[in-house]
């Protein structure tokens, strides 16, 4: 497995660790059919030729989308360093 490919891989499970908060929330019902998504996608990283802007670009989209998430949910969330 390459560096991208961990890194997506990273950046795809930070987004599903808060799965469960999301759940717990209405933001549950707005995400349930992206983050099964998600899930299947992560099965499938091993096998994709990545470039580094890409990555680049998931990470930094990653982030914002956990930056916008921690405004709505109420309980506190594993934290995961991005790399």
């Amino acid at each position: 497995m390459s560096t991208l490919q961990l890194r997506l891989k990273n950046c795809i499970q930070t987004i599903l660790d808060f799965e469960p908060g999301m759940r717990t929330c209405t933001l549950g019902l707005h995400f349930s059919k992206e983050l099964d998504i998600l899930k299947a996608y992560l099965a499938h990283v091993d096998h994709m030729s990545l470039a580094e802007e890409d990555v680049l670009h998931m990470e930094k989209a990653t982030a914002t989308f956990l930056d916008e998430l921690k405004f709505f949910l109420k309980t506190p969330q594993p934290k995961r360093i991005l790399q």
